[in-house]
């Protein structure tokens, strides 16, 4: 099928340097993007319903931990200090 785009620019000087670099026509490069974004997982309510519960749940666990305080660089790296 045949159809009119209007690409910015810079946006279509990269896809079109991209292109050249890997071999392929500039509708070849716009198709597989086309196609990567269609069956992108992250696109898919179930797998954000999921990945949300996931964060969710690594928030829960992190506000249920004790604060350290402030720690001293000798502490975050083990290795003394030179001076």
């Amino acid at each position: 099928m045949r159809t009119t785009l209007e690409i910015p620019d810079d946006v279509f000087k990269k896809a079109k340097l991209k292109a050249v670099h890997e071999g392929l026509a500039f509708k070849d490069l716009v198709t597989r993007a086309l196609k990567r974004e269609l069956v992108s997982p992250a696109g898919d309510a179930a797998t954000r319903r999921e990945r949300a519960g996931r964060l969710f749940a690594a928030l829960d666990q992190a506000s249920n931990l004790r604060p350290v305080g402030r720690l001293k660089r000798e502490k975050l790296y083990d290795r003394p200090v030179l001076r």
